[in-house]
């Protein structure tokens, strides 16, 4: 595989979920990041006898991977056996470090592969922003606006780490945004129809949000639904990454 040397990865390494928990890593096809070719190369990891699949532009590959404890990982394939370290994972990208040296394998959760992050500059800006700039953004701007701000404390009643004023909302819909409290539920329990009429799968969180500060309560069954979207249309597993999600896309 084609390596890089990613000065990035140390610096957001302790945003990093544990390679040891591998639903990460298996529920997932992951693309080799390699820019040097018009290849496509595809890892796909299977529990069943730890069975590694490699497509390579449709051709199948067998081979083998074993987690062996401590971060560390083995490949085995038909032109050899790779140990990796830990480096990076998250729902979106996968660095592993090459055993031994300061360089790193670099593979793309095909949804998003396909979306946005085909290219080394693409993923380091995206990594950049997720986790440097985000982090930083959020740790400098908090105590100026608990400051100015009519309500001191910001207590979500269901859990959210965001309160509706920081998602920039879309002017696709913000005009026809409703604000009553009974039709914003009845559009998250109806949710795919009002995606469809809004035109936009981020319109059941801006009500969520909305709700939330009314101090509405959601119904767990509204909860359930708004992390089935998050999990489809924005490939994350709860409603506050779909949230962060919407922050970073809404900027840009």
């Amino acid at each position: 595989m084609k390596t890089y040397i990613l000065d990035i990865i140390p610096k957001i390494q302790r945003y990093s979920k544990k390679l040891d928990n591998l639903t990460v890593l298996l529920n997932k096809h992951w693309v080799v990041l390699n820019e040097e070719t018009l290849s496509k190369s595809v890892l796909i990891f299977r529990e069943k006898d730890n069975q590694l699949l490699i497509s390579n532009d449709g051709k199948i590959e067998k081979g083998s991977w074993e987690y062996l404890g401590n971060n560390s990982l083995l490949i085995d394939r038909n032109d050899g056996s790779y140990l990796f370290k830990h480096g990076f994972i998250d729902d979106y990208v996968l660095a592993l470090k090459v055993d031994g040296k300061e360089e790193y394998a670099l593979l793309v959760n095909e949804h998003w592969f396909e979306k946005q992050l085909k290219s080394l500059d693409k993923i380091l800006s995206f990594l950049n922003d997720k986790y440097v700039e985000q982090k930083n953004l959020k740790t400098i701007s908090i105590p100026d606006r608990i400051i100015n701000s009519d309500e001191i404390d910001f207590n979500s009643i269901n859990g959210f780490n965001l309160r509706i004023d920081d998602i920039l909302m879309p002017k696709v819909f913000a005009k026809q945004f409703h604000r009553e409290k009974s039709f914003l539920l009845y559009s998250i329990e109806e949710i795919d129809y009002y995606i469809k009429y809004f035109k936009s799968e981020e319109y059941p969180f801006f009500a969520a949000l909305y709700l939330d500060k009314l101090n509405v309560k959601l119904p767990q069954s509204s909860m359930v639904k708004l992390e089935k979207i998050a999990q489809m249309y924005f490939d994350v597993k709860t409603v506050n990454e779909a949230f962060e999600f919407m922050v970073k896309n809404n900027q840009n």
